[in-house]
């Protein structure tokens, strides 16, 4: 008798946990708060400067802790946004990559609320992005590609972070919260520039 109520306890516990696992599943997927998405169409919409940080395999490329000015471009079309970065090398890559991501909005799960607390929040996630040497693909969509970008935006504060998988010799651009500037597309040149100068002075002081 006890052995059977033990057994049905499980069976409860499972039940829940794969109701709960559902519920969340299905939050995942429900479309983004139509105000946070309007207000993400102004936020998003253009060059933007961001801080990076390029990574190979884990290793951080970009060497500083502030990062590197790395321009993106953001476009709309309908609720579907493209993220794109239009030349991107690190390391010893033998080429320039060109990346482009169809991104769609949508609320964030339970446990991605508990990590992003407060209000404003609204995810963002974009699968077979396009990654090619040819500067001319805007196509944003390259099926099997296995490249992607998920990210979170607050459309209160407009603080952004987000992640490019490039699915391509264990690349990654890692854009670490942070909040937008769009004063910093002025600058960009000088930006990225003053970060080659002292990319350069790291490299001699650590003897790289």
């Amino acid at each position: 008798m006890k052995l059977l109520k033990w057994n049905i306890y499980l069976l409860a516990l499972l039940f829940l946990g794969m109701s709960s696992c559902s519920s969340d599943e299905r939050l995942e997927q429900k479309p983004a708060n139509e105000e946070y998405l309007e207000k993400a169409k102004t936020i998003l919409n253009g060059d933007i400067v961001l801080s990076t940080k390029a990574t190979m395999s884990g290793v951080d490329k970009t060497l500083l802790p502030q990062g590197c000015p790395t321009k993106f471009n953001f476009k709309w079309e309908k609720d579907s946004m493209q993220l794109s970065l239009n030349g991107f090398s690190v390391g010893k890559m033998p080429l320039i990559v060109y990346f482009s991501c169809k991104c769609k909005f949508m609320q964030l799960n339970y446990y991605e609320k508990n990590e992003y607390g407060g209000d404003g929040w609204i995810k963002f996630v974009g699968k077979d992005g396009s990654v090619t040497g040819d500067n001319k693909d805007d196509s944003g969509v390259q099926k099997g590609s296995g490249a992607g970008v998920i990210g979170y935006l607050n459309v209160k504060t407009e603080e952004l972070i987000f992640i490019v998988d490039y699915n391509m010799m264990s690349v990654r651009s890692e854009c670490f919260l942070q909040t937008i500037d769009k004063n910093r597309i002025k600058n960009y040149e000088e930006e990225f520039a003053q970060y080659e100068r002292d990319l350069e002075a790291y490299k001699k002081e650590h003897g790289l």
